[in-house]
């Protein structure tokens, strides 16, 4: 169940829609997914390539963002190919038509947060995890542009740590891509660490690269961008105030590849195949973020930094997952009485597959 009016206000820039909450869009969500969901996945018949190697078509929506460095590393070592793999991407595609999309047959695999699979599974759409994908870098890792989010404010603001925010006169604007999602899981810690009401913030739903180009113009107070945009951030002074490691540790990235339970149970062998592939490139960009970011930066048009970091296995940690299905009823978003558990969004089938 989703549960009305824990969320603060949130408005949707650039389609002057304007929610009460963010239980409309959620809802709608779930509706839609769970209106997909009687068409039946089909079974993927493997043809065989110029080698007489059996290659599986696997349809996934473009990559125009930070997720999108695992799929041109995959494309441009072989990874893909090597596995019997080709990837087949269908455009761009909304975040709430994502999971419909799935379920409908129009994308077979996708990728999201434990807390946005939760929140459809409980809904009624038959999708699970397959694989992990994105963490958080270990300690030993200091670069903190590989970190999975900053909090960022501009180099004006008189916001220069999450103490200020209280502080602030006024409502507090701050940026989200969605809402269910990486933000408000973390940005929940950064609340109660410092003692913000909830009632202190609004959210603006809109993509990271409006959201820090909204606050070079004094339009919001806070951006919660992902690589690759830091280097606009740093381009122009923002003042990094917090970012995910501190804030969550090692599970505040966590980031999974998901299927709809029917194309996984027909399609077992495309699946395994799509893991194995995604995992080395993954463990690729991870030993060569260079490369990655300079990939990346030409696969979609902007300067890029530094990607995510990447689990060097796929088998999912399930108290993690635990840990997001409570942080979304923490929320609001799941009522606290909701049944969705880990084994509900979650299968192991795969782990060995993922393994290095």
């Amino acid at each position: 169940m989703v549960k009305k009016g824990s969320f603060p206000r949130e408005t949707v820039v650039g389609k002057a829609v304007r929610k009460g909450t963010a239980l409309g869009l959620l809802a709608l969500l779930v509706v839609f997914a769970g209106g997909c969901a009687k068409k039946e996945a089909k079974t993927l018949e493997a043809q065989k390539n110029a080698q007489g190697q059996d290659v599986y078509t696997i349809k996934t929506w473009s990559k125009l963002d930070c997720t999108g460095a695992p799929f041109f590393v995959g494309e441009r070592k072989g990874f893909f190919e090597e596995e019997g793999i080709k990837v087949v991407y269908t455009g761009d595609t909304a975040v709430p038509q994502r999971v419909p999309s799935i379920l409908h047959g129009d994308n077979d695999v996708g990728d999201a947060h434990p807390n946005e699979i939760a929140l459809v599974r409980e809904g009624g759409a038959a999708v699970r995890a397959i694989g992990l994908s994105i963490v958080e870098p270990p300690p030993e890792v200091t670069d903190i542009h590989l970190q999975h989010m900053w909090w960022v404010t501009g180099p004006n603001s008189d916001i220069k740590s999450p103490a200020d925010i209280n502080k602030h006169q006024g409502r507090v604007k701050i940026q989200m891509i969605t809402r269910n999602a990486c933000m408000d899981f973390n940005t929940d810690v950064l609340l109660e660490r410092y003692n913000i009401p909830r009632e202190k913030l609004e959210y603006l739903t809109m993509p990271d690269i409006e959201g820090i180009q909204a606050l070079k113009q004094g339009l919001i107070d806070i951006a919660i961008p992902h690589p690759p945009y830091f280097k606009s951030v740093e381009d122009f002074g923002g003042n990094v105030i917090a970012t995910s490691r501190e804030l969550r540790g090692a599970n505040a990235g966590t980031y999974l590849y998901y299927a709809a339970d029917d194309f996984i149970k027909k399609n077992p062998e495309a699946v395994r195949r799509f893991i194995r592939a995604i995992k080395k490139a993954e463990r690729w960009a991870n030993e060569n973020p260079e490369q990655t970011a300079k990939w990346t930066e030409e696969a979609i048009g902007i300067p890029v930094l530094a990607n995510h970091w990447y689990s060097t296995t796929s088998e999912i940690n399930d108290s993690f997952i635990q840990e997001w299905i409570d942080g979304a009823k923490a929320a609001g978003s799941l009522e606290p009485g909701a049944k969705v558990t880990v084994a509900d969004i979650v299968t192991h089938e795969f782990d060995a597959a993922g393994r290095p």
